[in-house]
């Protein structure tokens, strides 16, 4: 159990900085014209700044959601935490943002602009290139930022970094595949 609250949490501020730190630089760079303004998209179906009485509401709940969905994601991942430690950290980078990228957006069944489910049921004007890839861009640059830190931090997890208490079966250390 002490294994798992360990990469657990380690998964969980992962997600909370990058998810945080990615939509705070993307909002001026990349959606605020989705929030703000008379074309404000997001207002049509989302809490924005523009209405502190519905906003209250996300920056009170912001973080301790966050830290739920962290959550959910090292209980998700930690089945195959023993596979992790004994692929590099391509292989592991590459397969968390996959799963994170791909699975959790792109091919998710929640209809959102930067989701194949968006794309066919969402009305023209949330799905026009140009807000597509700016969601796309932001999930993307997240997952990636998410999966990086993830798949560094694995390997800092007692018994991984080094040939001391490796799991039994790893050949005296995490095998690189």
């Amino acid at each position: 159990m002490k294994r798992f609250w360990g990469f657990a949490g380690r998964v969980t501020v992962a997600h909370v900085v990058t998810y945080i730190a990615v939509g705070a630089l993307a909002y001026p760079l990349l959606t605020r014209e989705f929030f703000e303004g008379s074309n404000a998209l997001a207002a049509r179906v989302m809490r924005t700044p523009a209405e502190p009485a519905l906003w209250v509401h996300v920056t009170r709940w912001m973080l301790p959601f966050q830290v739920l969905r962290g959550m959910l994601i090292a209980a998700v991942l930690y089945p195959f935490l023993d596979a992790f430690v004994r692929w590099s950290y391509g292989k592991r980078l590459l397969s968390l943002a996959g799963l994170y990228v791909v699975l959790g957006q792109w091919a998710s069944t929640v209809a959102g602009s930067g989701t194949i489910e968006g794309w066919l049921i969402l009305r023209p004007e949330f799905t026009s290139p140009d807000v597509v890839m700016k969601a796309i861009g932001e999930g993307l640059v997240q997952g990636l930022a998410l999966s990086a830190w993830v798949s560094r931090w694995v390997m800092s997890l007692p018994g991984y970094g080094s040939t001391e208490g490796a799991p039994s079966g790893a050949g005296g250390g995490p095998t690189r595949r």
